[in-house]
């Protein structure tokens, strides 16, 4: 990824910038946040990581990151370094996370690589495609147009939203079966659409991909909850094909992403990610 810190603490820029490159990074380092704004304006980056010591507050500097971004469709991860910040407090500053100092290389590797997820969602639903609105699902652009809206809920309200991707593995070997394929990609669009909650919303993101947000999960372990239930449902739906010896089950995978930190959960009722192997414990249980 192309980084950029925001740092006065010589110290820690050398620290994060020789761990990132041995990552393979790609790593600028500003002492001066009007020149960062600058570059920011100017050049591309995945990742800001930002200390807006001497202000009290990172706010400001994040707005001005925010103007210098005015024209861009996707905004990089922003990486709050603090001392003291909680995540709860960096998210309503309108940072992504936050690294708190001080930090061990594994901080480091844990934070980019959820600064790396987030960018590959986000480039995933800003990227114009012809996927639209059908069989309950709402189409690719206005599954984005929420995602970005949860995202800017949580940084006003601290808000906590998930989504869940499942995604057709095997889908290449399907949709050679032609109309039998669709047939099978149909059933699957509809079961999928079942599993919701009524606050859920879901949305076809491609050929073989699909997106469920859970907006404002009412405790804690709800959309663990919910992501084992879907587990279970589908893999109910994939024991449907026992008897079809024309038909080829789908392979599914889930993922379960946090947003806007963009932790990835363990889904304990798929330990392999795959539907398949739930079947061989008793009950889709791990």
């Amino acid at each position: 990824m192309n980084i950029i810190v925001i740092d006065r603490d010589s110290l820690t820029n050398q620290l994060i910038s020789s761990k990132l490159a041995a990552k393979g990074h790609s790593v600028t380092v500003e002492l001066n946040k009007n020149e960062a704004f600058e570059k920011i304006r100017t050049q591309s980056f995945d990742c800001i990581m930002l200390d807006p010591y001497p202000l009290s507050e990172a706010r400001p500097v994040v707005i001005g990151i925010w103007k210098a971004l005015a024209n861009n469709p996707v905004k990089p991860y922003l990486l709050l370094l603090s001392k003291t910040a909680t995540p709860e407090e960096a998210i309503l500053s309108g940072t992504n996370d936050v690294l708190v100092k001080p930090f061990s290389s594994l901080d480091i590797d844990v934070k980019i690589g959820n600064a790396a997820r987030i960018m590959e969602i986000s480039r995933h639903l800003a990227k114009e495609d012809n996927i639209h609105s059908s069989g309950g699902m709402i189409g690719k652009a206005a599954f984005n147009q929420l995602y970005l809206s949860t995202l800017d809920r949580a940084f006003r309200y601290g808000e906590r939203s998930l989504v869940v991707f499942v995604d057709v593995m095997n889908y290449d070997e399907i949709a050679a079966l032609g109309e039998k394929g669709e047939e099978i990609i149909h059933r699957l669009t509809e079961k999928i659409t079942i599993m919701r909650r009524q606050s859920d919303v879901i949305g076809r993101l491609g050929a073989q991909s699909f997106g469920i947000l859970l907006q404002r999960p009412q405790y804690e372990t709800e959309p663990i909850d919910a992501i084992n239930r879907f587990s279970e449902i589908l893999g109910e739906f994939y024991k449907e094909f026992e008897y079809d010896s024309k038909a080829i089950p789908p392979t599914l995978e889930l993922n379960l992403v946090e947003l806007p930190q963009g932790i990835l959960h363990e889904v304990r009722a798929v330990p392999a990610a795959s539907i398949t192997d739930s079947l061989s414990k008793e009950g889709g249980q791990s």
